[in-house]
């Protein structure tokens, strides 16, 4: 049974991967292998720790990342603050142990790239996604284009730029793979409006609505024709953590480096592009500094 621990509680996906994994045989989303055996408490209310012990059994509670070295075999970040992830991730890289980094990865290209780096010097698998990534209903969709490219894809969700910005920017990545050119940002209090462009001509559109309540939608383009989705069901927790079992089995991630580098780079760019007024903004700017935003993995 792989052991995991979970770092920082505060969001609601805690609760969903502690069902995943710590629930009976009766709740649909269970998966077998894997049990959160400890939790690791940063600044997280004594309710709240009390509420996911009693209700998944788990007994041990630490104050601290490095204190659950020797517990566990892998481990969750969890926060919700992207800042905090290297921190928090740093320990068990560096111990050799697989990481799922909950999004958005981080919230800029530097606490990204050494994560990535601990990573590779240690053989450490890491992974981080958004959820909808594997949404059944996206995935339905692309399997529904096949082998036709897709040239254009409308995207849109609520919330702010990193924290729910990170699904559309991934699902874009899932769609139309890394190649990302430049990305322009008219943002609004009420919204972003992010322009994205590939270098081979392709493009996309991503509309953050701040306090609109629709579900994550799109619609995805090919020459011949295009297809809708909407996200409504919540099985994409589960297919998420499936993919974070078979990395800990195999050792391979199951998403490229560089995807992941790219989906965040999206977000820097957006969020520099706001900053100065719209203006598209390359990503070789933000590559510039860090020539190992695009490391080569086998």
């Amino acid at each position: 049974m792989i052991r995991l621990g979970i770092v920082a509680l505060e969001s609601t996906h805690v609760d969903a991967f502690c069902r995943i994994f710590n629930s009976d045989s009766s709740e649909p989303t269970r998966l077998e292998g894997a049990t959160v055996v400890a939790l690791c408490n940063q600044d997280n209310t004594p309710e709240r720790i009390a509420e996911l012990q009693h209700e998944w059994k788990i007994e041990i509670v630490v104050a601290e990342p490095r204190d659950l070295l020797g517990m566990v075999d892998a481990a969750l970040i969890c926060s919700r603050d992207g800042s905090q992830h290297l921190r928090q991730a740093e320990p068990f890289l560096e111990e050799g142990l697989p990481v799922f980094v909950d999004k958005p990865f981080a919230l800029d290209l530097d606490d990204a790239n050494d994560m990535i780096a601990l990573a590779l010097d240690s053989g450490a698998p890491v992974m981080s996604a958004s959820g909808l990534r594997y949404a059944d209903e996206f995935t339905a969709a692309l399997e529904q284009i096949g082998d036709a490219e897709v040239v254009h894809a409308d995207l849109v969700g609520p919330g702010e730029l990193y924290f729910y910005g990170i699904h559309l920017s991934d699902m874009l990545n899932t769609a139309m793979g890394p190649g990302v050119q430049a990305v322009s940002n008219l943002a609004e209090v009420e919204f972003d409006l992010i322009s994205v462009s590939f270098g081979d001509g392709r493009s996309a559109s991503l509309q953050l609505l701040r306090e609109a309540h629709a579900r994550h939608h799109g619609e995805l383009f090919t020459a011949e024709g295009s297809v809708r989705f909407e996200i409504i069901e919540h099985t994409f927790y589960q297919r998420t953590m499936q993919q974070f079992l078979a990395m800990i089995e195999t050792g391979e991630p199951p998403i490229l480096y560089e995807d992941m580098l790219e989906a965040l780079a999206v977000l820097v760019a957006a969020d520099r592009s706001q900053r100065q007024g719209g203006r598209a903004v390359r990503l070789a700017e933000l590559r510039s500094d860090r020539e190992s935003l695009q490391p080569t993995i086998h």
